[in-house]
């Protein structure tokens, strides 16, 4: 073997060791696996520095970042985004300009310069979806109001990256050019801006003609692997024609992956690309990891922990006053701020720019990845349990919650007392909680609403519907709600915390107080009945049960042997 081939198949061992081992060490401590990727790359990267292959790895790092921005744009689609725009894309816009600001004064402050200052306050305003996204889907609470407010947010920020690549070199270049002038720089960034939005307006309507039917051509061959090198072949390619228009390659494959998203085998492409991805991916955040020197980060400690703290307290009072401002309920904004209060791995790709343009410096680089890394750390187990740390903040701090920001769902006036009693109270209006106030409607059971969503709230008002808004966990909103007075409550709200502290203040208010509890985990059943719920709805079950019914049928199964095992089934799972 020549001693190259050695040192690359050392490189690749050494990478996957530490990927298995950082991965697994974070699975083991519930947290995300690119924290561990990364923390043992640093181990990997300072212990065997001088046997490791950087070059190549650089190389192969980058495709993975291409494919990364491939996967997140076939996840994307054009009518996703039109949804997201309608409804928290100014807020989202202003928050990363305003922290942009934030950011690019306090590392000016600091003494780096003005071009590295200004990547690096790009990085930090992004947050990363791929954590935030993954605890809510864990938690169940994707489809609650935060959960849809912090995905939309997430979205335009990572739709931000297209222009941050776009303006990022210009800027580049015209700082490095003090002798063009004013008229001759702006002249250079609008140039630049065109012949950007010319390029991608081009790539996107020859794309959506010429893509779908390669996509389909490669699919009546009706072999997989020539579907997956087919799509692989087309991202680079676009890859390709953005770099040699002077964007991003990365940019160029963000752009495919959103043209892919629009056909109709998009699906099946996801599935074919995603190993790949995953593993590429793993390739990039090691080495991503490899490339911080302890030393260094030991020497820039102050300044790093100077951003982590910026960057967590900066972008959640940013991200809480605007949606505060823009009317909603400051349970909401706390959450949707708590989630977004780390940097995205997507900041990596702009530093990836600077670095090409030789704007970053390795030890601009390690207090990057150090920082996110740390904020990453730091606020994973804040966002994992947020309703806890809510609640919390409000008991103890409470007062330091801005009171200038209206409720727009309180500009209505509400009754003094409403006019009903022996009632329903669904706590929380979304998936669930809206087809049973619609069925105690159509039956004609008075019913009263708690929710904090005040879109929601303006919407049953309208239909004369009886509505609370507020926090369903707050006592003076249940008592309110007349919980005193209530048959019955329904819990439609998946959170553990939140639960618990509703039941309580509910059987404070109405000792005998029938309660209905959606439960999103197995595990939690024993909990809830000792708290003392009366029943308990895990909604997965509750499919599982109504696929049985259907299905057993078909066999031959008599109606009685299937009422028996669905008994048998709710005995095994608890509720017998």
């Amino acid at each position: 073997m020549q001693p190259h081939s050695v040192s690359l198949i050392t490189t690749f061992l050494l990478v996957f060791a530490a990927a298995i081992g950082g991965g697994t060490l974070a699975r083991v401590f519930k947290q995300p696996t690119i924290l561990g990727y990364i923390a043992a790359g640093v181990f990997i990267g300072n212990l065997a520095y001088g046997v490791i292959d950087h070059a190549t790895l650089r190389i192969i790092a980058e495709a993975g970042v291409t494919l990364l921005l491939f996967t997140l744009g076939v996840e994307f689609s054009f009518l996703r985004l039109k949804k997201v725009f309608r409804s928290i894309f100014v807020p989202a816009v202003l928050q990363i300009l305003m922290t942009i600001g934030v950011f690019l004064g306090l590392s000016l402050g600091l003494g780096i310069a003005l071009l590295p200052s200004l990547f690096m306050a790009a990085a930090f305003s992004l947050s990363s979806t791929a954590v935030v996204v993954k605890i809510l889907s864990e938690r169940g609470e994707l489809e609650t109001m935060p959960g849809e407010v912090a995905t939309g947010w997430l979205v335009v920020q990572d739709m931000a990256v297209i222009p941050m690549m776009i303006l990022l070199p210009t800027i580049v270049s015209v700082v490095q050019k003090p002798e063009m002038g004013a008229g001759g720089a702006i002249f250079s960034i609008l140039g630049s801006i065109l012949a950007s939005g010319l390029t991608i307006v081009v790539v996107l309507v020859v794309g959506k003609q010429g893509i779908p039917r390669l996509l389909k051509a490669a699919a009546m061959v009706g072999s997989r692997e020539i579907l997956l090198i087919t799509t692989v072949a087309v991202v680079f390619l676009s890859g390709v024609i953005f770099y040699a228009t002077g964007l991003s390659a990365a940019l160029g494959a963000f752009i495919a992956g959103l043209i892919i998203a629009e056909t109709s085998q998009n699906h099946a492409i996801f599935a074919e690309v995603r190993p790949l991805r995953d593993l590429f991916a793993v390739v990039f955040f090691v080495t991503l990891g490899m490339t911080v020197s302890i030393p260094a980060v030991i020497a820039f400690l102050p300044t790093i922990l100077v951003f982590m703290l910026a960057v967590i307290c900066i972008k959640w009072f940013v991200v809480y006053g605007l949606l505060r401002l823009v009317g909603y309920h400051q349970k909401t904004a706390f959450l949707v701020g708590l989630s977004l209060t780390q940097v995205s791995e997507f900041g990596f790709v702009i530093a990836g720019v600077g670095t090409a343009l030789g704007v970053m410096t390795p030890d601009h680089s390690t207090i990057l990845v150090a920082v996110t890394f740390g904020s990453l750390l730091v606020s994973t187990p804040f966002v994992a349990n947020g309703h806890g740390v809510y609640y919390w903040f409000t008991r103890n701090l409470g007062g330091m919650f801005p009171s200038v920001f209206p409720d727009r769902a309180l500009e209505v006036p509400t009754p003094e007392q409403f006019p009903i009693e022996k009632h329903i109270v669904i706590c929380g209006y979304g998936r669930v909680g809206k087809y049973v106030g619609r069925a105690l409607e159509m039956a004609g059971v008075p019913f009263l609403v708690v929710d904090y969503n005040h879109q929601t709230v303006k919407l049953l008002r309208e239909r004369g519907v009886n509505v609370v808004y507020g926090d369903p966990a707050d006592h003076d909103v249940l008592d309110f709600a007349q919980v005193d007075l209530a048959r019955a409550m329904v819990i439609a709200i998946p959170d553990r915390h939140t639960q618990e502290l509703i039941i309580g203040h509910a059987q404070t208010l109405n000792r005998h107080i029938k309660i209905i509890c959606r439960s999103h985990h197995e595990e939690d059943q024993a909990r809830l009945k000792s708290l003392g719920v009366t029943t308990i709805i895990q909604p997965e079950f509750e499919a599982a049960v109504a696929v049985v019914e259907r299905l057993l049928p078909e066999f031959g199964v008599t109606p009685e042997d299937v009422e028996g095992k669905i008994s048998r089934l709710k005995i095994e799972h608890g509720m017998g």
